[in-house]
């Protein structure tokens, strides 16, 4: 008996000893790439002496298992990790969704019962009609029962038009509400973690013990996207620049008050240099007018992105935020939000304030008369390159008024980077052509054009403004034809591309007039055309 016993205690120390332990580990911090991020978990692990089975469940299913790493306390020592996939794990209803699906039930069968009592008025409409054409038909039916007929079916056909009316309102509230539903049921599943990646610990343990189990990873289905707000409260303050970033992760798994970190880092899995190919050269045989389409339609496509677009977001106040502490090492900058933060998994994006400074910029007015008669406001920001920028689209506003936006972009080449804060309806530009100078002429084989314009300029403003006005003389790609500036005002004219620029100093209500002209000179029987590209 007491062999048996002891066979028995054995055993079921064995069982204990064997038995698996599975825990769900709370995000406690995250580190948001460009493009990724690394998450770190923990949990607490009350562990056997010897070996132990510990099972991390929910996982991300977009976890790298190349990236995993597991950080445990003194005394105790990981022996294997197996990553597995949970393919039988069956998704358990939250209370949340267990009572809307009750409450769909219940206007689900209200409304299917009015349906019949629908369906049933609609069938004696047509039993009454069928009746009333058989009657009307037959020859022998007598006047008064017919009469009598008559009466029945308007004043029966009226009540059952009355009670379909009631009755398919009550539904149309009924089916609302069931859509209602449909959407909180959506919302719910959004919300949902449905991950079944597991990591499969074995740990051994000196003593009986309880430890904090940390474990770390990278997800792909995270990542963040640069944004900016451009503030400027008159032309005599810095500008200021709130450098945002729009945070998503589609994780399944809810980063509650954790610790964040935003890093300009891009991990990149191709790590192979590049190999340069030899480059060869042939003869070109087929002309291909798809290939000149396809290119045509490329740049199309690429000056329209790059087009500056209006649109009326609104931004959140720099105030509502906290700023991020900045570090700055060799390869990345990482930003770390001084407040926890949370961002659930969903497809919604998550603004967050990195930065904001003060920067020095010199605000000049801006007009291309040629191509319109209004005149904007340029703010043009120095060492722009030394702000740790990287590519995005930033929001534009100008004495707390939205003005629209602009890209940010961080290859840019030049010292100074130009941002248009708007129109300023109150300086007037006109641009007319002086027909009274505008001539042309015949001499032996040659004709010459005169062409002759003048720009008007008030400034209708309490203050003196500096101004550019940009205009253009044309340029000849055919050495039969001459071009030459007769008049430039003054301008400053530049030969490659035929630009001219003016810079003018005006002050508070008054007015000034640029004169330019130009001559071009080409064979008679020649016809020319003015065209852009």
């Amino acid at each position: 008996m007491k062999r048996y016993l002891l066979i028995l205690i054995t055993f079921s120390v064995a069982f204990v000893k064997a038995q698996e332990i599975k825990k769900e580990i709370e995000v406690k911090q995250a580190t948001v790439y460009l493009q990724g991020a690394k998450v770190f978990g923990s949990t607490s692990v009350s562990l056997q002496k010897g070996k132990n089975s510990v099972r991390i469940v929910n996982l991300p299913n977009n976890l790298d298992e190349n990236t995993y790493k597991i950080n445990l306390e003194k005394n105790t020592t990981l022996l294997s990790v197996t990553p597995q996939n949970n393919f039988l794990k069956t998704d358990e209803l939250s209370d949340g969704e267990r009572k809307l699906g009750e409450e769909r039930k219940k206007l689900q069968r209200q409304a299917g019962l009015l349906a019949i009592q629908i369906k049933n008025l609609a069938g004696e409409q047509n039993i009454i009609n069928d009746n009333l054409k058989v009657s009307t038909n037959d020859k022998s039916t007598p006047q008064e029962q017919l009469i009598k007929l008559t009466e029945f079916y308007r004043k029966r056909m009226l009540e059952i038009d009355n009670q379909v009316f009631s009755l398919n309102e009550q539904k149309n509230i009924l089916d609302e509400s069931i859509a209602k539903l449909d959407k909180q049921s959506a919302e719910e599943q959004t919300h949902k973690n449905t991950n079944r990646k597991e990591l499969l610990l074995e740990i051994l343990a000196d003593n009986e013990t309880t430890l904090n189990l940390g474990v770390s990873y990278i997800v792909s289905d995270a990542g963040w996207v640069p944004s900016y707000d451009l503030r400027a409260q008159s032309v005599k303050k810095p500008l200021e620049m709130v450098y945002k970033g729009k945070i998503y992760q589609k994780t399944g798994q809810d980063w509650k008050n954790v610790k964040l970190f935003v890093s300009t880092y891009r991990p990149s899995y191709n790590q192979d240099r590049p190999i340069l190919s030899p480059l060869y050269v042939a003869e070109y045989t087929v002309y291909s007018p798809q290939l000149e389409i396809a290119d045509y339609k490329l740049k199309k496509e690429t000056a329209a992105v790059n087009a500056y677009q209006m649109r009326e977001d609104i931004a959140a106040k720099p105030s509502q935020i906290p700023i991020a502490s900045v570090s700055d090492s060799q390869m990345n900058v990482i930003y770390e939000l001084n407040y926890n933060q949370t961002i659930l998994s969903q497809e919604k994006e998550q603004y967050v304030i990195l930065d904001k400074k003060q920067i020095d910029a010199t605000y000049k007015y801006h007009t291309v008369p040629k191509l319109n008669n209004q005149v904007f406001l340029m703010a043009f920001v120095k060492n722009w390159q030394t702000l740790n920028l990287i590519t995005g689209e930033a929001n534009i506003y100008f004495d707390d008024n939205y003005i629209g936006k602009t890209t940010i972009t961080s290859n840019y080449v030049k010292d100074e980077f130009p941002i248009s804060l708007g129109v300023d309806e109150r300086i007037t530009v006109k641009r007319i052509k002086l027909e009274d100078k505008t001539s042309q002429k015949s001499m032996n084989s040659n004709k010459w054009e005169t062409e002759s314009y003048q720009i008007s300029i008030r400034n209708n403003t309490k203050e003196s403004i500096e101004l550019e006005v940009l205009d253009q003389l044309p340029i000849s790609e055919n050495s039969k034809i001459q071009i030459k500036a007769i008049e430039t005002g003054g301008g400053n004219l530049d030969e490659k591309t035929g630009s001219i620029l003016w810079n003018k100093n005006i002050n508070s209500g008054g007015s000034d007039k640029i004169n330019f002209s130009y001559e071009v000179k080409y064979p008679k029987e020649m016809q020319i055309r003015y065209y852009s590209r």
